[in-house]
């Protein structure tokens, strides 16, 4: 019996969404995905269930990937986050890593 990884995509671009469960599907046999395009649906899905990894854009547009990088960590602190981004730098990388650890 394979495990099942539960992963939470957070993007409000359909297509962006569809290319990153696209490409994990094809690495991760046994996948769920839960997809949120906006805020309501993002607090929804962490109110309820947990999550093995949260890929989330850095630029949305009703929040940014910090925002939601600190609304994971302090619901499951030990849930990895990866934060992709056309316009990132060294003060995002560094800002997402003071936002979680404190």
């Amino acid at each position: 019996m394979e495990l099942v990884l539960h992963i939470l995509i957070v993007d409000d671009n359909p297509t962006d969404r569809l290319l990153v469960r696209r490409e994990l599907e094809q690495e991760i046999p046994e996948l769920q995905v839960t997809e949120v395009a906006d805020h309501k649906e993002f607090f929804h899905a962490i109110a309820n269930k947990s999550f093995a990894l949260v890929v989330t854009d850095y630029q949305l547009r009703w929040t940014n990937g910090l925002e939601i990088l600190t609304a994971i960590k302090s619901r499951y602190p030990d849930c990895p986050v990866i934060m992709f981004t056309n316009s990132g730098n060294e003060e995002i990388a560094v800002g997402s890593d003071e936002s979680w650890t404190g």
